[in-house]
């Protein structure tokens, strides 16, 4: 896969993750929609003589276009959210007591059940949605309310109920529908980043994923001064394990030499297979003297490490080469003088950290009573 092909699965990772954007992307463009539809219909109202009619469509219009500038402004989505809806909501509710033109405003309220579920989700829709049928209830019982000005039959009312509540029952299982196959989705494109970020066999970083972890640590060190160390280690001789004990030996290496990598690693470490047989360890806040110790007890922990496998004894050492920070001058100078290094271990005789690591010698008894 190339690099432009993970940039774009990844970029479609974190779209499906920021589903409040492209909510508020809608909601927008809903918004404007409703603004310019109520100022034709106000505009057509007001040369028909429906002066108030005309009056609350341009108002809604008007706070509805302010809605959206004070949200731009502030970046408040719940605000937003909430606001456009009683405003959708408070319409349609004048739509229904006022009758609109001809008694036909009331159809304007079958678009609301799927925005509130769309909008604010399925148990705070139900709870909107009762809400909303409360006050149509008062509107239907009660037209002697001075605010009320339509009238309905009761065929009317019944027949709006019932197809007004199929609506909702529809709006809310698409909704769920739709949610539930986002959050599958979300959950394969999560499972999908951790595959695209980790080495299948070893199950640690891989090549990609550790070249980030390289690079948010060098921009660390580049603003904080933080040094920090890398080992490059090889399995010493792989090739004639492979030869030996057959692949599945050498997979079955690989798989133990990542599990006493990943045991010997602190928790701000981070170890990745780097390509093959070689693995690349980052060790934040760590000198190069400090770097080296840790490999040098590495390598004697897999040097006394005695593998078995289908009842054959395998043993194995590693070659590792290091270098911090402090001695290059960016990401790409470090990880070639740590190669150089590791190299130079396997020129050396393998089994070796590169830069040496000076071992004092144990004192001789007699130097010991002289003590």
């Amino acid at each position: 896969m190339t690099e432009d092909n993970k940039n774009q699965k990844y970029r479609a990772v974190n779209s499906l993750l920021d589903e409040d954007k492209q909510v508020i992307k809608v909601i927008k463009s809903i918004a404007y929609a409703a603004a310019a539809t109520a100022i034709a219909i106000g505009i057509k109202s007001w040369f028909s003589g429906h002066h108030l009619h005309s009056a609350a469509l341009f108002g809604f219009a008007m706070v509805m276009a302010l809605n959206v500038v004070v949200y731009d402004r502030t970046q408040n989505s719940s605000t937003f959210r909430t606001i456009f809806l009683w405003l959708v909501g408070g319409l349609c509710l004048y739509l229904i007591a006022s009758g609109g033109e001809s008694n036909t405003g009331i159809l304007w309220f079958y678009v609301f059940p799927p925005f509130v579920f769309y909008i604010i989700g399925l148990r705070r829709g139900w709870i909107m949605m009762g809400i909303m049928a409360i006050l149509i209830f008062i509107v239907f019982r009660f037209p002697e309310i001075p605010l009320i000005k339509a009238t309905y039959t009761t065929d009317f009312q019944l027949r709006f109920t019932a197809s007004v509540s199929f609506v909702t029952v529809f709006s809310f299982v698409m909704d769920y529908s739709r949610r539930q196959a986002r959050e599958e989705l979300i959950s394969m494109a999560r499972l999908y980043e951790q595959a695209a970020r980790t080495d299948e066999l070893t199950q640690l970083p891989n090549r990609r994923d550790m070249q980030q972890h390289l690079e948010k640590e060098f921009f660390r060190y580049k603003r904080h001064g933080s040094y920090f160390s890398v080992i490059l280690l090889d399995i010493d001789h792989f090739k004639i394990i492979n030869d030996t004990y057959g692949h599945d030996a050498g997979d079955f290496v690989l798989v133990e030499f990542a599990n006493l990598l990943r045991e010997s690693c602190r928790k701000v470490d981070t170890a990745a297979r780097w390509g093959g047989e070689e693995f690349l360890v980052l060790l934040p806040d760590t000198s190069m003297v400090q770097a080296l110790a840790t490999a040098e007890r590495f390598r004697k922990r897999v040097e006394a490490t005695e593998l078995t496998y289908k009842n054959q004894r395998i043993c194995f050492t590693t070659s590792c080469g290091v270098c911090s920070i402090s001695q290059t001058k960016n990401l790409g100078s470090l990880l070639k003088q740590a190669d150089i290094n590791l190299y130079q271990a396997k020129v050396k005789g393998r089994n070796l950290v590169i830069p040496l690591v000076v071992q004092k010698p144990e004192p001789s008894p007699a130097n010991r009573s002289a003590r």
